[in-house]
């Protein structure tokens, strides 16, 4: 269990300090490992918690909640390789762009 001065010192929680009465410290340190356990327990990456005069902490707004590890999968392809046969074409051969110069040859280039 952490102590109340080495809390009172560590930089993220030394602003809530100076907004409570000293008296009023063991309240504040309770009340910060309490909050800690309920965000912790939530699993919540952030939190926005106020605190008053006497030392309660009241959570104002609870984060995001860590992400699971199986919710990220790669993305399955929408659409088939150009490998497949369903690109294929059933267009007669007579229709293709190569049966057409058979076909209307142009000897005057127009």
């Amino acid at each position: 269990m952490p102590s109340l001065m080495r809390l009172r010192r560590h930089p993220d929680f030394a602003g809530f300090f100076d907004l409570v009465h000293p008296f009023f410290w063991p309240v504040l340190f309770w009340q910060l490992i309490r909050a800690s356990k309920y965000i912790a327990t939530l699993g919540c990456r952030e939190a926005l918690v106020d605190v008053n005069w006497w030392g309660f902490v009241t959570i104002a707004f609870l984060g995001d909640r860590d992400p699971s590890p199986s919710a990220y999968r790669p993305l399955a392809p929408t659409r088939k390789p150009w490998s497949d046969p369903v690109w294929s074409s059933s267009v007669p051969a007579d229709l293709l762009p190569e049966a057409r110069r058979l076909i209307f040859p142009c000897t005057s280039g127009g």
